[in-house]
């Protein structure tokens, strides 16, 4: 396996939102997310940095250390300021131990924001460790062993001067003292059970052989993975961040090659969401996914309660063909940071060919890591037949069905985000012209190719017309194209079959009497399918009770609250929904009456754009719950786990049993479940007695 070190090569700038200028290793499969700004002018002018290990003041430490010691000597010796040691200082400290660097962290930081005066003092102080005692001295000593060995080390290791001439310094010295990692030695298993391992089994269209292969190499990712720390795992985050970032725009291109959507909807709902989504791993990942402390009931007194957060295996992961990367880069990289291989499966209809796996290979994932499998719906069959340890699939009710009725014959666990008939409530003291526009995007986005599109849209009669009319005006000003500059408004709809569903749904409510009030000139089999708004509707109408999946929006009055939560519960759907009102209270007590997952107030769709928030919905919406915290725990396997001392104690409810231990437990259930001082002192004097008699009676009980 290639290592992370040997791939730092060169640096690139990239822009980031805050206006900070952050410079990458161009080829380094893990920069830190920490902004190390560093307030010293280099030979280029003033630049920032990433480190994985040190934060901006601790570079400030070792930058003000460098000064001191390396000022410069003419030529061939630059000023330590003047060196490319920033590329290298990030390896070095790979070697150290943790508790190593940990007290190095703190040395430097504190150097980072002393003044100057104080570092030369404190390298003034450690060359004179003779003079003081040893309690003294040896940590003197150890200042200036350790700060000049790293000083020295990065000057004169594989390190360039920036002035132009390109020459290593070590050459200047005639030794080479590169920094050098060692790759690691991945386990491989016996030439007997799996002949062709580091060979590539069919991943299109595979056969039940290949899928057998394609699982044991999961197998092999799984080891590889599980040796790795949370903080190793998120560099590879961090890479395919900065990756992401880089080619959005030709990612973009591809995306818009396979589903035909407006570019700006491409940029907002995929690049976009990913960054987020990643930058939610990279900041609350370690926390999520770290041992959980539980409190332990008096009655377990002395014992410790912990939740170990631990992969589950290999996870398969089959998404739909609307949100084709966005649906691929969230849970695969749920799934890595959680320890898991991942075998994925895309939509045959938004394969998104090649581009998952040459953008994970670009950020440094080994491809038995996450395998890209591609085939229809039998293919995803054969997956599940070969048992993944679980299954996470966004689609539709009838597949998630069909999916979970297979998970059920093995007992796999399943993750399911289905299908949505999202109602949006507005109340007669909402903001009508915010209302329209966010009902308008919420309906019309992905050209309603959303789970969470706004599919039913109950008004307040007492505002109903002027918000119709209104929101007939804007409809007709959408535009619509698959076009190259960001300026449309709609793409056109992805597949045949959805277009045919939409027909479907349209003639059926014209013929009950729905009228249609912008996109009569559909002619019914074009994909581009304009914004059709549609009024009069019934909710006896398809198009008002199964989930349509294209841009209609049908508008129903409603005149007060308790009939408008009866009839937005009133569906078998319940994943998304939103409540618009000027009285904040009234729309939170009508968000906890509403049977479903996820609910905006005052806008739409807006709990997916939060990824500190878990996502999944009721009834036929879905079973689970991914991102957040919550999503990292969907793809772990929690385990219990009670610690206790290694006494020689017989615990109380051991064997054996007699008519004295029932009465003392007997006695301490009153002391522990009755209230008073009285009860507690029971509980003390009953508790020791029992603890007494147990253990006498258990001893003897051994030697029978």
């Amino acid at each position: 396996m290639e290592t992370i070190v040997n791939k730092l090569d060169s640096a690139t700038h990239v822009k980031v939102p805050g206006n900070l200028d952050m410079q990458y290793c161009e080829n380094h499969p893990g920069p830190s997310t920490m902004i190390a700004k560093v307030p010293y002018p280099l030979a280029q002018g003033k630049r920032e940095f990433i480190s994985k290990h040190l934060s901006s003041l601790a570079i400030g430490g070792v930058m003000r250390i460098g000064e001191v010691l390396l000022p410069g000597e003419g030529e061939k010796f630059p000023a330590f300021k003047n060196t490319d040691f920033i590329k290298h200082i990030d390896r070095m400290l790979d070697f150290m131990e943790k508790e190593d660097l940990d007290g190095l962290k703190i040395l430097l930081t504190f150097l980072g924001i002393m003044p100057n005066f104080v570092t030369l003092f404190i390298l003034w102080l450690s060359e004179k460790d003779q003079s003081f005692p040893t309690l003294l001295g040896a940590p003197l000593r150890m200042i200036s062993i350790g700060l000049k060995g790293m000083i020295f080390t990065l000057y004169y290791s594989n390190i360039e001067d920036t002035e132009g001439k390109g020459e290593k310094i070590h050459h200047n010295i005639g030794y080479n003292a590169k920094i050098v990692k060692k790759e690691q030695n991945l386990p491989k298993f016996p030439e007997t059970v799996v002949p062709s391992l580091n060979q590539l089994p069919n991943l299109v269209n595979p056969n039940v052989e290949d899928i057998a292969h394609i699982y044991l190499r999961a197998k092999q990712g799984e080891a590889d993975i599980g040796r790795m720390s949370i903080t190793q795992r998120l560099t590879y985050i961090a890479a395919l961040k900065r990756v992401i970032l880089n080619r959005r725009e030709e990612i973009i291109d591809i995306i818009q090659r396979d589903t035909k959507k407006a570019r700006t909807d491409a940029l907002v709902s995929e690049i976009f969401s990913i960054l987020d989504h990643l930058d939610f791993l990279l900041k609350a990942a370690r926390k999520g996914l770290s041992d959980i402390h539980v409190k332990t009931p008096v009655a377990l007194m002395g014992k410790k309660s912990r939740v170990f957060v631990e992969p589950m295996g290999t996870i398969l992961v089959i998404s739909p063909w609307n949100y084709p990367f966005y649906q691929a880069i969230v849970p695969i990289t749920t799934s890595f940071v959680a320890g898991n291989a991942t075998i994925y499966k895309p939509s045959e209809y938004t394969p998104l060919t090649g581009l998952v796996e040459q953008i994970l290979d670009e950020s440094g994932f080994n491809n038995y890591w996450v395998q890209v499998v591609y085939g229809d719906g039998k293919v995803g069959q054969n997956l599940i037949a070969a048992h993944p340890d679980k299954i996470f699939f966004t689609g539709s009710v009838a597949t998630g069905q069909k999916i979970m009725s297979m998970a059920s014959q093995q007992l796999i666990p399943v993750e399911l985000e289905l299908g949505g008939k999202d109602p949006m409530i507005v109340f007669e003291d909402a903001n009508i012209e915010r209302a329209v526009s966010g009902a308008l995007w919420g309906g019309m986005t992905n050209t309603g190719q959303s789970c969470t599109a706004i599919e039913r849209l109950y008004v307040h009669s007492s505002i109903y017309e002027k918000f119709r009319e209104l929101l007939i005006f804007k409809a007709r000003q959408l535009t619509q194209g698959q076009d190259l500059e960001g300026d449309s408004d709609m793409g056109l709809m992805t597949t045949e079959m959805q277009v045919a569903v939409v027909k479907k749904h349209l003639d059926e409510a014209k013929q009950l009497g729905a009228r249609v009030e912008v996109g009569l000139d559909w002619d019914g089999l074009n994909a581009k399918i304009p914004p059709i708004i549609l009024d009069n509707v019934s909710d006896n109408m398809a198009i008002w009770r199964e989930e349509t999946f294209g841009p209609v929006l049908p508008l129903m009055p409603f005149d007060d609250e308790a009939e408008v939560i009866h009839l937005a519960n009133d569906s078998e759907y319940g994943l998304s929904a939103s409540v618009w009102s000027g009285d904040t209270e009234r729309a939170i007590r009508v968000a906890r009456q509403l049977k479903t997952g996820n609910v905006s107030i005052n806008n739409v769709m807006v709990t997916e754009g939060n990824h500190y928030l878990p996502f999944g919905g009721v009834k036929k919406s879905g079973i689970g719950r991914y991102k957040g915290v919550w999503g990292l725990h969907a793809f772990s396997n929690l385990k219990s786990v009670v610690i206790d001392a290694n006494s020689p104690k017989i615990e109380a409810n051991w064997y054996p049993y007699s008519k004295t231990k029932y009465q003392l437990f007997s006695k301490l259930l009153d002391g522990l479940y009755k209230s008073g001082p009285k009860a507690l002192l029971g509980f003390v004097v009953n508790g020791l007695k029992l603890e007494m008699y147990s253990n006498k009676v258990g001893k003897d009980f051994t030697k029978r």
